[in-house]
C-alpha cells in the first residue's frame, strides 16, 4: 500500500447539483485509488462548454497493482 498525492481537474456539468457534487467527485477519485483526503482548490467557469472545471488535490491510498498508471516512479 502506498500513499500518493495527485492534482486533477474534473468537469462539473451545469446540470449537476451542488448537493450531488461530493458523490460525483468521490466516484471520479475512486478510479485512481482510495481517497484518504481531498480538497477542491479552485473552480473555473467555462460557459462555452457548459461546464465548470474543478481542481482537486487528493491523497490516495493505492495498491501496488494500481500504481502503474499514476506515478511510474513507484513501480
Amino acid at each position: 500500500m502506498n500513499l500518493e498525492f495527485i492534482e486533477i481537474d474534473l468537469d462539473w456539468p451545469f446540470e449537476l447539483s451542488v448537493f450531488d457534487l461530493k458523490n460525483y467527485i468521490l466516484s471520479k477519485l475512486l478510479e485512481y485509488g482510495e481517497p484518504l483526503r481531498w480538497a477542491i482548490t479552485s473552480v473555473t467557469n467555462h460557459p462555452e462548454k457548459n461546464v465548470q472545471i474543478i481542481s482537486v488535490e487528493v491523497v490516495l491510498m493505492i495498491n501496488q497493482d494500481k500504481c502503474k498508471g499514476i506515478n511510474p516512479e513507484l513501480n
